[in-house]
């Protein structure tokens, strides 16, 4: 019977000098590893769009000399841009049924400097801009982007350009063939 309360005893002395073992142990884990955020966010350009809006003869907007400017970050960078054509009416509230290509808009562009890709909708400035460059025009003074029609009832076109930049070096296979820009996007926009 001494046998076994000595036991008892012993096991209960263990397993309570286990117990404040591990929680000395755990608490200066816990104040001498201060773990810090070791990520940084990554820097990216936000382009700069300059256009020239004008009213035509039957008091339909168009837009013209359209330019992306990229932001000088340092480091050389394709472009892109993209169109989104909407009716709105005077509190942004989309219609449901977007204005067509050709029958109520119509886009001409500098295919000199910038090429359309239509697998993505996009255009794509053809040459890399040095930070703080500005492209020529995607839309310039012999081309325009212009309403064709009417609006319906109550709503008004409304007209976005879109513009992404990517950093033009770098090369993301141990072989160098495929450039970053391609991988991202599936072009390289100067071959």
């Amino acid at each position: 019977m001494r046998k076994r309360k000595y036991r008892i005893i012993i096991l209960t002395l263990i397993l309570l000098i286990c117990t404040v073992v591990s929680f000395v142990v755990a608490k200066y884990v816990k104040s001498s590893n201060k773990l810090g955020s070791s990520f940084e966010p990554a820097v990216y350009d936000t382009p700069i769009i300059v256009e020239t809006v004008s009213t035509d003869t039957d008091g339909f907007k168009y837009k013209t000399d359209v330019r992306v400017t990229a932001q000088d970050n340092g480091y050389p960078v394709y472009v892109r841009a993209s169109f989104i054509v909407t009716w709105q009416d005077s509190n942004g509230n989309v219609l449901g049924t977007p204005p067509a290509e050709g029958t109520d808009y119509s886009i001409e562009y500098n295919d000199t400097d910038w090429t359309y890709n239509a697998n993505d909708g996009y255009y794509y400035y053809k040459n890399a801009l040095s930070g703080g460059d500005t492209t020529f025009p995607l839309i310039g003074a012999e081309q325009k982007l212009k309403q064709l029609r009417s609006a319906p009832a109550g709503y008004a076109m409304n007209i976005e350009i879109l513009a992404q930049t990517i950093q033009a070096v770098g090369n993301l296979d141990t072989n160098d063939i495929m450039t970053a820009v391609y991988e991202a996007w599936g072009v390289q926009p100067d071959n």
